[in-house]
């Protein structure tokens, strides 16, 4: 047994013996858009809707402040440049092929410009099925 008390587990302790961390953060968010997919044979290839269900990832080192990005950021970043082009919108007008792993892709795309530490995103097109998008190493 510890002879540590619980408030002083919980104290940092910076010193030498500490190595620098990798840590990744999420942030989700949720929009309602339309799609066709003309290339599906059954019918995904008719207009639909989806309320899709988003999971960002970021990732790095620790800032002096113990964050890897601030979650206000991120909330602006979502509600300034995703939200207006996906949230009730017919996916088709900007994207030939919106695919969930397509659109996972520009979700990424667009947070990486942003200069986001942006390390992943997944993306729910049900409540069963998602996509994945992360870099290659």
């Amino acid at each position: 047994m510890s002879s540590f008390t619980t408030s002083e587990r919980w104290r940092w302790e910076e010193g030498p013996q500490m190595q620098p961390l990798r840590t990744e953060i999420s942030f989700e968010f949720t929009f309602q858009a339309a799609h066709t997919l003309p290339w599906h044979s059954g019918k995904c290839r008719n207009m639909h809707g989806h309320s899709y269900r988003c999971e960002l990832f970021f990732a790095g080192q620790l800032t002096d402040e113990g964050i890897v990005v601030d979650f206000d950021a991120v909330d602006s970043f979502v509600a300034g440049e995703l939200m207006p082009v996906l949230d009730h919108t017919y996916l088709n007008d900007s994207m030939p092929n919106p695919t969930a792993e397509l659109i996972a892709a520009r979700i990424f795309l667009i947070a990486d410009a942003a200069g986001l530490p942006i390390s992943g995103v997944r993306l729910w097109e049900t409540a069963t099925s998602s996509a994945i998008v992360r870099p290659t190493p």
